[in-house]
């Protein structure tokens, strides 16, 4: 049995572009591991490298994100004439498994450990399903093919595993939000994952051979588990960074802790520095007169701090926005690494809210849901103004000044292991907030910029239509659909 699994990709300039970067998709690894022993099995993430379309495959999974929909009903389109059967997953397959069913051979809502192994088994009797939706744990959790990344692809790759899954939060704008309950792998798993199978990026003169990233939404979703996860890293002698909530790194034992076990990299979504936007965001476990001290902690204790922010939140307004930068100055704090627009993910609470209060722009596409595009009207600026402050604030913060800036303040803040080549590495990530900007003739508001131009040919070519995202998008999603409550969290 043949089989290739394709993360597909579409680039935030609505270019062909990639972004060969630390962090890279590890579903193919993930899906691969769930494949039988005998299945000859090929991976393509194309962030990296090119999918070749005149190969004769059997089943071909795909993983995507909104944004790149539209991309893969071309690919999947095409691999189908050549006589394969396609599989989408992922969440826009969960939550439009009706829309994927006209595209895809298979359709898995659920997780892949409880689907991926069934599915295939189906496939070779001849009676593959048409929706795969068991439930499973992160217990079923199994090991990647780590075995079968090729590192030279990507001198920056780092190998990645999971130890979580979901988060405890309730951010409204958030897609894991009332649809993915946190849970945890056992500890001795992940360690016996990292001490025997991960494999290990070599390419870098050595620099970063011993390094790896957890992939998890939010690490600390159990501050018990973290202390127990941490304590069982230090003997392994390893390097790692990962993403988790600020609530976490207001606890000083904990960061000393994490340090301790080798993080040298935390990347948190701090998404604003107003305190209007958080709590309309219902960011209660971000407290920004705590910024400084954490800010200065993590440092301290040999953790580069990386933060992500959003332009567009209804509490934003031009003056916060034009002196933004003037604030993180007086913070000392110049390494932002993702810079977005505030996004209305149609199966979030917020794109319900934004609906119904009739802010949804006109024309939406599913390709505009992509994190750099103005999806809705925001309550104090117009879109125009949005992608202004998005543009100037992208070429700031993103800059080689900003970057020396950074240096200055951070390298010689602590003397642990590695800490000074994390710094020296956090430059070429810090500058990339300045790739959406590569297409000088993009809009980023939805509905004005047209898909990428090869993809557009090829469905016109095929007679595919956009999935268009209106205030109704989710009410024609499966009828199976059910939110968990949504409890407002503080800290």
């Amino acid at each position: 049995m043949r089989i290739a699994v394709i993360a597909t990709y579409t680039h935030a300039t609505r270019l062909p572009r990639k972004e060969r970067s630390v962090m890279q998709s590890a579903v193919p690894e993930l899906i691969a591991g769930l494949c039988p022993p005998d299945a000859e099995v090929e991976l393509y993430n194309e962030k990296e490298v090119d999918v070749p379309l005149d190969r004769d495959w059997d089943l071909v999974f795909f993983s995507y994100l909104h944004a790149s929909y539209e991309h893969t009903k071309v690919l999947s389109a095409l691999f189908r004439r050549r006589g394969a059967k396609t599989v989408a997953g992922g969440r826009h397959a969960h939550h439009f498994a009706d829309d994927c069913a006209r595209h895809f051979d298979a359709v898995v809502t659920g997780d892949p450990e409880a689907n991926v192994p069934r599915l295939i088994a189906d496939f070779a009797q001849g009676r593959l399903q048409a929706r795969y939706g068991a439930t499973g744990s992160a217990a079923d959790i199994r090991p990647y093919r780590w075995d079968l990344i090729d590192y030279r692809d990507n001198l920056f790759r780092l190998p990645a595993l999971e130890a979580s899954r979901g988060c405890p939060f309730s951010c409204n704008f958030c897609v894991l939000t009332g649809w993915e309950k946190y849970r945890f792998r056992p500890v001795k798993e992940v360690v016996d994952d990292i001490r025997f199978r991960l494999t290990w990026n070599r390419n870098v003169f050595g620099l970063f051979d011993d390094w790896f990233i957890f992939l998890d939404n939010n690490l600390g979703g159990s501050l018990t588990y973290l202390r127990e996860l941490c304590e069982a890293l230090i003997p392994l002698r390893k390097t790692w960074g990962c993403a988790l909530t600020f609530n976490v790194l207001r606890n000083p034992a904990l960061v000393r802790l994490m340090a301790e076990a080798g993080c040298r990299y935390v990347y948190t979504g701090l998404e604003s520095l107003d305190p209007e936007s958080l709590a309309s965001m219902n960011k209660g476990q971000n407290r920004i007169d705590e910024v400084d001290e954490v800010i200065n902690r993590c440092f301290s204790e040999g953790i580069l701090l990386s933060f992500g922010l959003l332009v567009g939140a209804d509490g934003d307004t031009n003056a916060y926005l034009e002196r933004l930068p003037e604030y993180l100055a007086e913070l000392r704090y110049f390494s932002v690494t993702f810079l977005g627009i505030v996004c209305p993910y149609p199966e979030t609470p917020f794109f319900e809210q934004v609906a119904s209060e009739g802010r949804l722009l006109p024309g939406a596409t599913i390709r505009d849901f992509d994190g750099y595009t103005v999806c809705h009207r925001p309550p104090h600026l117009s879109p125009d103004e949005v992608v202004e402050h998005f543009q100037r604030l992208c070429r700031t913060l993103g800059g080689v000044q900003n970057v020396g800036r950074h240096y200055l303040a951070r390298l010689g803040q602590s003397s642990r292991h590695a800490y000074r080549r994390t710094i020296l590495a956090s430059g070429l990530e810090i500058m990339s907030i300045r790739n959406p900007l590569a297409n000088p003739g993009r809009r980023y508001i939805a509905g004005q910029d047209p898909i990428e131009a090869w993809d557009a040919r090829m469905m016109a070519e095929l007679g595919l239509e956009p999935q268009a995202i209106g205030p109704g998008a989710m009410s024609q999603a499966a009828g199976d659909l059910v939110r968990a409550p949504v409890r407002r969290r503080g800290a």
